[in-house]
């Protein structure tokens, strides 16, 4: 497996030597020390755990350089040179690689080259050495960390804990302040929305981790998670809506509206500033705000209305979720008033904050980015959006259905409103209660799950249009195999923020609904150690022509990326498929014919007891029992690797036994053989340390799995009365052919060759679409079906 490196900042060796200096890595007197003596020195200031020279000289006998001969022997002969061999045995033994179990000590230059370490060279003289040792620290170890980072979690920079400064080594932040004395604090922002009606502006209830260091002179920038669960989350899967139920007439349709909630004059901040009196009791959330807390950065998370100990009510995606949240970046900058507590007598400032904030967060809590970002706040620097939902409709709905995100069905607004809803654990609190219970009954009748068409009040969750006033730097994480926030989320915000006078970026993983700050094959968490370095503290470290615009990882060889200037439709050439009456997925010829399937609703799939995911495989590699309610056509096997890019289309002329229906289409990978685990495998559980005894992650990857049959590469769903129209209904009659065109799931995806494309054609989809009690027949014209994708 690669450990693939992009991070790392190519500098001069002069700059190199400053910098270990200023670590007090390099000795002051290395200029009078032997090649030998400097070669043990710096070996031993690696050993963190060793804290005398002589703890530290006693261990080098335990680091080989070559068979039978360990370094503390090959010291003693006062060497004047080292091979490449020879220093890149002690180099892997310092990364954490064990000779004879992980490498070969004969051949560690074939380690190296499979890892994609750097390579090691014959070393000649002091600056070689020095140079090489400042590379060797920036270098990824077996955890996946850079060793400087592991030394950190063995204490090597507890030396310069409490001088309250910033340090830098290679453009990132060191962890150089005290994990051990961070401070825990609650604060209480004012808000400007009653959304509880009780004739006050909403408090919000803000949890603050930052370091001690900041309670002095220093000002440290903020990483803000915005986090809906933060306060807790309520458990109602069990009363999620019942999807087994027939479609209904989608023309009843009204055009449900989005009702703003009441705005009160909240006060302008005053002078005073009031230590917070609350401590936090609960535990940051997410491990990259952690890992660059140790480095300085103030971890902050709210949930703002509706959570946990403060006022308000959930309103799923709604504009006041957005300026809820918008609300605590004002109070981080100076415009916004917080207090120390419920009763609202002393106001308390983010005092300690540069005025610099950074956004972090994956789901829900990306989501929220986004919204923000929309709203050009001011102090918002940067996001990192990660498996984001961009438009709420494209979430919970798809082309006039409603679609459920993946292993999530029954799912709506109002049932995620719940979830989120933790003030409800506040028992005294029975105003939000009444206006929660009003509202989940305002939001079941909007969300409209009789038809699943797009209304006004979903234009209002639909942050896309409101791209022009976004003024931050972007970053955008997704994972290809997303189908609970579906690709299409990522893929549309993307052609918009690309254009804007922003820089940006993109990263695709292969995962599902995950984050991808501890993979093997990509140094995600450096890159933004690097990224939140120049954006929040304004440090020029070459951040922006560090990496490739858009980075994709493969689907084939997981420790392989792509790098792309942009991920659309351009990347590869039009190519159109026909669906034959034989089956077949031909380029050549045009089907001719009609051939009709019957759906079973989700009648089958109930008595068969089997999960989602399970149905899905067997449907997809084509067992009978599930086949039989579509029609599949197949392509020849692929001569060489095609890759597909971009929004693959399809046009079906369709007819329907009744007067409503729903059409699904799916791409996928045919052909037996060994894919990608669908989630990293852990390799080193919790091996990756955030700072000194300050918590960890855990190092996985992308492996492969057991051979399987078939992969979805990708789908879609679309009400068969929106045929005129994909935000109106439009009368069907059974027995009536409508042209349907759409657009399938965004993706960039590899078929090797051998491999075939299948494209299937069938109505419920037992995971995602409600699943009628009815039989329903399905007529499809050839001659009038096609499929149009994207290939590189």
């Amino acid at each position: 497996m690669k450990y693939n490196q992009y991070a790392y900042v190519k500098t001069t060796p002069e700059k190199a030597s400053a910098e270990l200096l200023e670590i007090n890595f390099l000795p002051e007197n290395y200029a009078s020390l032997s090649f030998s003596e400097l070669l043990a020195v710096l070996t031993g200031n690696v050993l963190a755990e060793a804290t005398t020279r002589q703890a530290k000289d006693a261990k080098l006998r335990e680091f080989a350089v070559s068979e039978g001969r360990d370094l503390e022997s090959f010291l003693l002969d006062t060497p004047t040179a080292i091979t490449g061999s020879q220093f890149a045995n002690v180099a892997l033994q310092l990364l954490g690689y064990h000779p004879n179990y992980d490498y070969s000590l004969s051949d560690p230059l074939a380690c190296a080259k499979k890892h994609a370490l750097p390579p090691f060279k014959d070393i000649a003289g002091k600056e070689d050495l020095i140079f090489a040792f400042y590379r060797l620290l920036n270098t990824r170890s077996k955890n996946g960390q850079i060793l400087l980072d592991v030394m950190a979690g063995k204490g090597y920079f507890t030396q310069f804990w409490g001088q309250g400064k910033f340090m830098f080594f290679n453009g990132k932040s060191l962890p150089v302040f005290d994990t051990s004395q961070v401070i825990r604090e609650v604060v209480y922002v004012q808000s400007d929305l009653d959304t509880d009606g009780d004739g006050l502006g909403d408090l919000l209830p803000v949890t603050v981790f930052r370091p001690a260091e900041s309670q002095g002179q220093l000002k440290v920038p903020a990483l803000y998670t915005a986090s809906p669960y933060f306060g807790g989350i309520i458990d109602n899967e069990k009363t999620n809506h019942n999807v087994d139920e027939n479609l209904t007439d989608a023309c009843c349709w009204t055009n449900p509206k989005y009702v703003a909630k009441p705005l009160v004059k909240s006060p302008a901040p005053k002078s005073e500033d009031v230590p917070a009196t609350e401590l936090a009791t609960g535990k940051s959330s997410y491990g990259l705000n952690e890992y660059l807390l140790a480095r300085g950065f103030a971890s902050v998370f709210s949930g703002a209305i509706g959570n946990r100990h403060g006022d308000g009510i959930r309103v799923t995606g709604a504009p006041e979720e957005t300026i809820s949240q918008k609300e605590v970046i004002e109070w981080l900058t100076g415009d916004r008033v917080a207090y120390t507590d419920r009763t609202r007598r002393f106001e308390t400032k983010a005092s300690w904050c540069s005025g610099n904030v950074g956004m972090t967060g994956r789901s829900y809590l990306g989501t929220l980015q986004i919204a923000i970002a929309t709203t050009g706040v001011k102090g918002l620097k940067t996001v990192v959006s990660e498996a984001a939902i961009s438009s709420w409709y494209d979430y919970y709905r798809e082309h006039g259905l409603v679609i459920a995100p993946g292993e999530c069905q029954g799912e709506d607004l109002d049932k995620l409103a719940e979830v989120c809803q933790s003030n409800l654990w506040d028992g005294g609190n029975f105003t939000a209660k009444q206006a929660y219970e009003k509202e989940q009954a305002a939001l079941l009748a909007a969300e409209d799950r009789a038809s699943g068409q797009y209304s006004d009040f979903w234009e209002a969750r639909n942050y896309r249009h409101h791209t022009d006033g976004i003024k931050c730097s972007w970053i955008s994480v997704h994972g290809l195999n997303d189908w609970n926030v579906k690709p299409k989320n990522v893929y549309k915000i993307w052609q918009k923020v690309k254009k804007l006078p922003v820089e940006s970026r993109l990263f695709l993983h292969q995962g599902p609904h995950y984050n991808m700050n501890n993979l093997v094959s990509i140094d995600f968490t450096d890159l933004m150690n690097l990224w939140f370095v120049h954006e929040l503290l304004g440090i020029e470290n070459g951040a922006y022509e560090q990496w490739p615009k858009v980075m994709i990882q493969d689907n084939l060889e997981a420790d392989k990326w792509h790098a792309e200037n942009d991920w659309d439709n351009d990347l590869g050439q039009a190519s159109l498929y026909r669906p034959t009456a034989d089956g077949d997925l031909s380029t050549l010829e045009s089907g001719q014919g009609k051939l009709t399937f019957t759906d079973l609703g989700g009648r089958e799939f109930k008595e068969s007891g089997i999960s989602e995911t399970d149905w899905e495989y067997q449907f997809i590699s084509g067992e009978e029992k599930w086949a039989k309610c579509s029609l599949r056509f197949e392509s020849e096997e692929f001569a060489h690797p095609t890759t597909l890019v971009g929004r693959p289309k399809v046009h079906v002329k369709v007819a329907a036994s009744r007067k409503v229906g729903q059409l699904s289409v799916a791409l996928v990978d045919l052909g037996t053989r060994q894919r990608l685990t669908a989630t990293p495998k852990i390799l080193g559980r919790g091996n990756q340390p955030f700072g000194f005894r300050f918590g960890g992650d855990s190092l996985q990857e992308f492996v492969p799995a057991k051979a399987t049959k078939a992969k979805l590469i990708t789908k879609a769903h679309m009400n068969l009365q929106n045929y005129q129209d994909m935000k109106k209904p439009s009368p069907l009659e059974p027995g009536q052919f409508v042209d349907l065109e759409f657009e399938l799931q965004p993706t960039y995806y590899t078929l090797p060759a051998g491999a075939k494309l299948a494209l299937i054609i069938y109505s419920t989809d037992q995971g995602m679409t409600k699943r009628p009690l009815e039989d329903e027949d399905y007529t499809i014209d050839l001659a009038d079906t096609g499929l149009l994708v994207y290939r590189k």
